[in-house]
């Protein structure tokens, strides 16, 4: 019995630290910290508003953390998928002045589907999803540059 508490209490030593804190909330600014020195997060997966596997609950099951700290800087990018995007996506556009937004119509102008919006699910996300099947024409072209490039 005397052992099996000294062993606890040594854990107890190694795992704690002063400045360790249970609460962390008084750290969630939605962004703020994040947008002020232009720090980004984004996450991409095919689960993204796209329910294939256990992929998705896990992203899905983060996503309000991720934006209660985070804020607008965390983004999601997946494939675009019509019937799932439908039913889980409201979709709402950059602004032409937001780095995203120019980037999202530079890939547009260029032949590309791209589809912006917020993703419903909890902390209401930003989600960027794109067409495969809208740059499969230039697919020997990405081959070509890969091959050239490696």
């Amino acid at each position: 019995m005397e052992r099996r508490q000294s062993l606890g209490s040594k854990a107890a030593k190694r795992f704690y630290r002063v400045d360790s804190q249970s609460d962390l909330s008084k750290f969630w600014d939605h962004g703020s910290y994040f947008s002020d020195n232009n720090r980004w997060c984004f996450e991409t997966a095919w689960e993204v508003a796209n329910k294939v596997g256990g992929i998705y609950t896990v992203i899905r099951s983060k996503t309000g953390v991720s934006v209660q700290e985070l804020g607008d800087q965390y983004v999601l990018l997946g494939p675009y998928k019509e019937q799932h995007a439908r039913q889980e996506v409201e979709e709402e556009d950059f602004s032409p002045t937001h780095p995203l937004g120019h980037t999202v119509n530079i890939q547009r102008q260029r032949g590309y589907k791209v589809v912006c919006g917020r993703w419903l699910v909890e902390g209401n996300p930003q989600v960027i999803l794109f067409d495969v099947g809208s740059a499969a024409y230039k697919m020997n072209e990405f081959k070509q540059e890969l091959y050239d490039k490696s």
